[in-house]
């Protein structure tokens, strides 16, 4: 199960990389409703992982992500404060803007390649702590 929860956790940072993208960042930055899906592929495994924002409960802005694969699904759920929110976003943009003018390519097909990644790195500090995000298996 160990070694599941780790695969799940590796497709959901691989899945913010590259399946976010601007209409993401700015809803996260306001916590405004969004949805958006596609197929990542990491560790060998090609995954289809659902981001959605559902807004403010309270003071905490609601995001799940669903992955799927090899019949398996899991849900991730984060309730993120206002300052969390900010340092995400911001993270987000400023690697944005890097990659627009970097002609080095995101290395995304595993975890260990993309270990360094600010992005992952923001992330995965929230996604660790469970004050702020769970995840949950469906099967």
């Amino acid at each position: 199960m160990k070694k599941f929860s780790l695969l799940i956790f590796c497709i959901s940072l691989t899945a913010l990389v590259v399946l976010a993208d601007i209409s993401f960042v700015g809803a996260l930055k306001t916590c405004t409703p969004f949805s958006d899906s596609g197929i990542v592929n990491t560790q060998g495994i090609q995954a289809t992982s659902t981001k959605v924002i559902e807004g403010w409960e309270g003071n905490k802005c609601v995001y799940r992500e669903k992955v799927s694969f090899s019949g398996m699904n899991t849900t991730t759920t984060c309730k993120f404060t206002k300052p969390q929110i900010d340092e995400i976003v911001s993270v987000m943009q400023a690697y944005e803007l890097v990659q627009k003018y970097s002609n080095e390519k995101v290395d995304t097909s595993n975890l260990e390649a993309a270990k360094n990644n600010p992005v992952i790195k923001v992330w995965q500090k929230y996604l660790q702590d469970s004050a702020v995000c769970t995840i949950s298996d469906l099967n």
